[in-house]
């Protein structure tokens, strides 16, 4: 029998590398299928999780809906425009993740602090990036900002979370300044 196919493989190379093509790219397209088809259904679960987040408790939906607090919102957001935006550095969007982090008591919250930090940000870009430096905590918690909001503030104090991002801009735009002619 080995020697069978090893006889075929001679006689008809060519016939097995277009085989190996047509096999790859069957594994390809049923990859690509599958993926396609898990992004899909993760679209619904999350369209279902936030009307259910909705009739559960109503006063949180805007944390999960904004686009502000989505992880990775400041990547897709300058992709999208292709254009320069401010952004914070890392170090700085580490520095408000763990003034956020450090304002957790045990019996009682900062939440003057936790305000203070989203005050000083100014824009949804900004917002992401806290949150995502939040996500990534060097401690490996891997707890994201939108849950511990919910989980650790009072309704009223998360709407006032909520408020001050809903002022923010989406993103501010870093051009260069105009030349004035004189």
């Amino acid at each position: 029998m080995k020697a069978a196919t090893l006889q075929l493989a001679r006689n008809n190379s060519k016939t097995l590398i277009i085989g190996g093509v047509i096999l790859i790219a069957g594994v390809w397209t049923g990859v690509a299928v599958i993926h396609y088809r898990k992004k899909v259904r993760d679209q619904k679960a999350v369209a279902f999780f936030s009307e259910l987040q909705r009739d559960i408790a109503p006063d949180t939906v805007g944390l999960v809906e904004s686009k502000a607090f989505d992880l990775h919102y400041w990547e897709t957001i300058g992709k999208k425009l292709g254009k320069p935006m401010y952004m914070l550095t890392v170090a700085s969007a580490r520095a408000y993740a763990k003034d956020i982090r450090d304002s957790w008591g045990f019996f009682d919250d900062d939440e003057n602090k936790i305000y203070s930090v989203f005050r000083a940000l100014k824009d949804h870009v900004q917002v992401s990036q806290v949150a995502y430096q939040y996500y990534m905590d060097p401690k490996g918690s891997k707890i994201n900002l939108i849950d511990d909001l919910k989980s650790r503030l009072a309704k009223d104090e998360v709407g006032q979370v909520m408020e001050i991002v809903k002022k923010m801009p989406p993103y501010r735009l870093a051009e260069p300044p105009k030349k004035i002619l004189t």
